[in-house]
C-alpha cells in the first residue's frame, strides 16, 4: 500500500507536520543536514517500526521531548506509532497490536543509500537479509518457520554456552531442521529467481556483466543438516554456539567465475547493487501484487547520471511509490513529464513545493 498522508510529531529535527504524498513520486530537496534523510527515515519508521539509521528508535526522539508519534493514511489502513523513553507502541486501524511483523507485513517498504552498496562486499548477513526480505513479504509460511528458527537456535546456543543439560541437544536439533530445511530451500529457489531477472530485464543496468549467483548453504552439501549438526557437536560445545545451519548461509555474485568483488570497478559494483535490489523489488510486486515503498537517499551522489536515468526507468516500470532526495529542487531527466509531487526540507521545516 502507499502511503497518502504522514504526520510526525518530535521526530528528530524535524518541525511536527502534517503532508500529503503522491501515489508514485515524491520528490524531497533540502541541504545536507536539514531533515531530507529523517523524513525518509520516519516513512521507514512507521512501516517496519525500525530504522535503518539506528537500533534504538528513543534516539529518535528530539532532543528535549518525552516521545515522538507517527501517523500515516494507507490505502486500506490507518497505522500510528509512539516511542517514549520507557516503550513502544504501535497501533493499526486504532487497534493496539503487539508482534511487529503484523505491521511490516501490511506494506513492503526498502531503501537505497550509501549503506546499501556494501550489499555486494559487506558481510554475508547482509545478504542473507536481502533474500530474507523478498521471502517475508511473498511467502505466507516463512514468518512462522522464521520465528521457530531463531528460537530453536537460541536455545541451543544456551545449552552450548552454558555445557549443562547438554542431552537436551537432540531435542533442539530436532526442532531446528525442519524450519532450517524450509528456509534453505526458499533461499535457494529465490536466488535462482533473483538471477533470472539479472539476466533477462535487468542486464542494461549492471552493463551487460556475466554475472552468477549461487545460493551457499551454512553447511556441506555433502550431507544433511542433521547429520552436520551431530559431526560437529563436539566442536560446537568447545567454541559455545552453533558452527553449522542457515544462519551461515551465504550469496555468493560471481563475474566469469571470479568473485565480483575482486573484478568490478566501485562504479560497477554500485550498479550490480542496485541491480540486485530492483530484482528483488520486482519479485515481490510481481508476487505479491502489493505496492511497494521504495526510499532512495542521494542517488545522484552515489551513481553516474546515465546509470541513474536506466534506474529510475526500470523503478517506474514496477510500479512503485517513490521517495527520492537530493541537495537541489532536481528533477531526474527519467521522471519528467511524469505525475510527482515536490517538497523541501530546511531547518526541519518540510514545505509542499508548487510544480514547475
Amino acid at each position: 500500500m502507499s502511503i497518502s498522508q504522514l504526520s510526525l510529531t518530535n521526530f528528530r529535527n524535524l518541525k511536527s507536520t502534517t503532508l500529503d504524498f503522491h501515489p508514485s513520486i515524491n520528490l524531497i530537496s533540502g541541504s545536507n543536514g536539514s531533515g531530507k534523510t529523517s523524513l525518509l527515515e520516519s516513512i521507514h519508521v512507521l512501516c517496519q517500526a525500525c530504522s535503518f539509521r539506528t537500533h534504538q528508535l528513543k534516539q529518535c526522539i528530539s532532543h528535549g521531548n518525552p516521545g515522538f508519534l507517527l501517523f500515516g493514511r494507507f490505502g486500506s489502513y490507518k497505522a500510528g506509532l509512539s516511542r517514549s523513553q520507557q516503550k513502544l507502541e504501535i497501533k493499526l486501524d486504532g487497534e493496539p497490536i503487539r508482534r511487529r511483523s503484523t505491521l511490516v507485513s501490511k506494506t513492503p517498504v526498502n531503501i537505497v543509500n550509501a549503506d546499501s552498496f556494501n550489499l555486494i562486499t559487506g558481510s554475508p548477513e547482509q545478504r542473507r537479509k536481502y533474500l530474507n526480505w523478498c521471502l517475508f513479504h511473498v511467502e505466507h509460511q516463512y514468518s512462522e518457520h522464521w520465528i521457530r528458527f531463531k528460537h530453536a537456535l537460541k536455545q541451543r546456543n544456551q545449552l552450548l554456552k552454558s555445557r549443562q543439560d547438554l542431552n537436551l541437544l537432540d531435542y533442539w536439533d530436532g526442532y531446528l531442521i525442519e524450519p532450517s530445511v524450509a528456509i534453505s530451500q526458499y533461499r535457494r529457489r529465490y536466488t535462482a529467481l533473483i538471477a533470472e531477472q539479472l539476466a533477462g530485464r535487468l542486464t542494461e543496468l549492471p552493463g551487460n556483466i556475466p554475472i552468477t549467483l549461487d545460493y551457499v548453504a551454512g553447511w556441506s552439501e555433502e550431507a544433511e543438516l542433521k547429520q552436520c549438526l551431530e559431526d560437529s557437536r563436539d566442536k560446537d560445545i568447545r567454541a559455545g554456539y552453533t558452527n553449522y545451519g542457515i544462519h551461515r548461509d551465504n550469496l555468493q555474485i560471481m563475474v566469469d567465475g571470479r568473485p565480483a568483488v575482486q573484478v568490478l570497478s566501485r562504479g560497477q559494483l554500485k550498479r550490480l547493487c542496485l541491480a540486485l535490489i530492483v530484482a528483488a523489488l520486482n519479485i515481490v510486486r510481481e508476487k505479491s501484487n502489493k505496492k511497494i515503498i521504495f526510499l532512495i537517499d542521494d542517488l545522484r551522489s552515489e551513481l553516474d547520471e546515465a546509470s541513474q536515468q536506466i534506474a529510475y526507468r526500470q523503478l517506474t516500470d514496477i510500479g512503485l511509490q517513490l521517495f527520492v532526495t537530493n541537495l537541489e529542487s532536481h528533477i531526474p531527466t527519467a521522471l519528467r513529464g511524469k505525475e510527482y509531487k515536490m517538497f523541501h526540507v530546511e531547518h526541519g521545516m518540510i514545505k509542499a513545493l508548487k510544480k514547475r
